[in-house]
């Protein structure tokens, strides 16, 4: 299982796996995963996870890699590839020169939480009412 780039096609299935991951929030739009890298893991020709990020040089400071979506079928999940596209997302950042890693995810979610323990993150900041179903916590720490 090796994560690779999202083609333009895939912007559909795309959208429909974060639509099945996050029920009750608003649909992304058409291309909005086209307009940030992706990554995507398929298996037997069907995508079944991504991840999207982007990375931000600071000319006064750190470049940081920003992890924006991670979405795996709620089938596949618990089979490593969150896990995979994660550690492809911070290899990527890290070749591109990234020093450091701001991610966000639901305070509910034990399987992202568990990615950004065992990848050496920490929790720093709570955001209440972040997203649609409730509050979020900020993840950071140093690639």
């Amino acid at each position: 299982m090796t994560p690779r780039p999202m083609r333009m096609e895939e912007d559909a299935a795309v959208r429909h796996i974060f639509a099945a991951c996050h029920p009750l929030w608003p649909p992304r739009g058409v291309n909005w995963y086209t307009a940030y890298p992706t990554l995507v893991v398929a298996r037997d020709g069907e995508l079944v996870g991504f991840t999207s990020f982007s990375v931000s040089p600071s000319p006064a400071g750190p470049t940081t890699l920003y992890g924006n979506d991670l979405c795996v079928l709620p089938i596949h999940q618990g089979e490593g590839i969150g896990w995979a596209l994660a550690e492809t997302r911070l290899a990527i950042g890290r070749a591109v020169g990234a020093t450091t890693f701001i991610g966000v995810t639901e305070d509910s979610n034990k399987s992202m939480i568990h990615i950004f323990e065992r990848q050496g993150f920490h929790p720093c900041q709570r955001l209440t009412n972040y997203f649609p179903t409730g509050d979020a916590v900020v993840w950071a720490g140093s690639l």
